[in-house]
């Protein structure tokens, strides 16, 4: 029988570039938890400036709502067009 020796792996000798929390932050704002918070939270707004009659409130619900939702299409986009480039998306209209 043949035994395999494992090489250890060596100790990283510069510092990552980068940091974890904005790693976790980015997962975090391009998640369905996150677009859920941001829909429900823009349509609260919306709905209570409705209701005052008060249209800054409702802009700003509006704004809340694209600004959330913007990571997401990003994220959404850039995947597309790296699938796009490797060939896996080939739907033919």
């Amino acid at each position: 029988m043949k035994t395999a020796t494992a090489l250890p792996a060596p100790a990283l000798s510069y510092k990552p570039r980068v940091k974890k929390f904005l790693i976790r932050g980015i997962i975090y704002l391009t998640s369905d938890k996150f677009s859920i918070f941001v829909g429900v939270i823009a349509a609260l707004m919306s709905y209570i400036g409705v209701l005052l009659d008060d249209n800054h409130i409702i802009g700003y619900g509006g704004i809340a709502f694209l600004v959330g939702f913007t990571p997401w299409a990003m994220r959404e986009t850039a995947r597309d067009i790296r699938q796009d480039k490797l060939g896996l998306n080939n739907d033919k209209w």
